[in-house]
């Protein structure tokens, strides 16, 4: 992936290969490998994910690395990895193969059967808009990765240790939320993603306790002049006090780091954009990833995952990582 992808954002090491592949807690990646006269010619690897709809799990994986060396490109070895893992897939009963590809790559997804979900709304709240705006009208999001601005709060590598988060996270799974694929709050899943991942570094904050809590996971970035802060999860108990705490969580996100917009994704859980709005987010249509799918094996129960209606992941679902 070196030779063929150069440096990038993702690092590209055998540590963060083993975190993300090996050490997934919905089960290691399924990966192919091309060789050419005995040599490495190319590599597809899928990541297992397992998404929830009320009360029904369905299994998926999200099309992620793959790489062609490049003395053998032109030879159609991404087309042919990725079309036979995907029949693997179908074969073992995946329900659903689903990524965000870039404008490049995109219509290959799409003549090999993939469709255009297409872009949810990020909901943003403005942090210091005179700022914002001259940042957008300067360079606007273009321009490579700087240092991030620093977040004043427990990073997720102790804070998910926390017994009082945990017990949050582990309130957040009996939320009532609506019929809509979400990934489901789990903890092991929450210390995988944001606590143990290599090369990246996100932080929590916290407010309540038990079913009367509420936690972010977030991330701070700057992607060209601007500076923006991810709010990647947003989980809630089901008790009476956890929608206001879950404000006074988004309220905080605005105040913890110097950043120009706080940005969000709307959670499952029933009152989350209620929540947002009171919180001072403003929903942006079609402003987050492209969203493509390709159903496999799915019950009539299930959501049509080719409306985006159906969908309501995180950020940090659908971030690239």
């Amino acid at each position: 992936m070196r030779i063929s992808l150069g440096k990038g954002v993702i690092p590209r090491s055998e540590a963060f290969w083993e975190w993300k592949h090996e050490r997934n807690p919905f089960g290691a990646s399924p990966v192919l490998i091309a060789e050419m006269e005995g040599e490495l010619a190319g590599l597809r690897a899928f990541l297992r994910w397992t998404w929830r709809s009320g009360a029904q799990d369905v299994t998926a994986v999200r099309a992620v690395d793959t790489a062609t060396h490049p003395e053998h490109r032109g030879q159609g070895i991404f087309k042919w990895l990725t079309l036979q893992l995907r029949d693997e897939m179908e074969a073992e009963g995946v329900g659903l193969v689903y990524n965000t590809p870039n404008a490049q790559s995109r219509p290959g997804y799409l003549k090999m059967g993939w469709a255009l979900v297409g872009k949810p709304a990020l909901w943003v709240r403005p942090v210091r808009p005179v700022r914002l705006a001259k940042a957008l009208r300067a360079e606007g999001l273009q321009g490579e990765e700087a240092s991030p601005p620093e977040i004043a709060a427990p990073r997720a590598s102790a804070a998910l240790a926390d017994a009082r988060i945990a017990d949050i996270v582990q309130a957040a799974s009996s939320t009532p939320t609506r019929r809509a694929y979400h990934t489901e709050p789990r903890l092991d899943v929450m210390r995988w993603r944001y606590a143990e991942i290599p090369g990246f570094e996100y932080a929590v904050l916290t407010r309540g306790e038990g079913t009367d809590g509420a936690v972010a996971v977030v991330r701070s970035r700057q992607r060209g002049a601007v500076r923006e802060l991810r709010v990647c999860e947003l989980l809630v108990g089901s008790g009476r006090g956890a929608r206001v705490n879950a404000r006074r969580v988004l309220r905080d996100a605005a105040q913890c780091a110097d950043v120009d917009v706080v940005i969000a994704l709307p959670p499952a859980w029933i009152g989350a954009r209620r929540a947002l709005a009171a919180s001072g987010f403003m929903p942006v249509p079609r402003s987050g990833p492209v969203l493509t799918v390709h159903p496999l094996h799915l019950s009539g129960a299930a959501p049509n995952p080719i409306r985006l209606q159906s969908w309501r992941p995180s950020i940090g679902d659908l971030e690239l990582f």
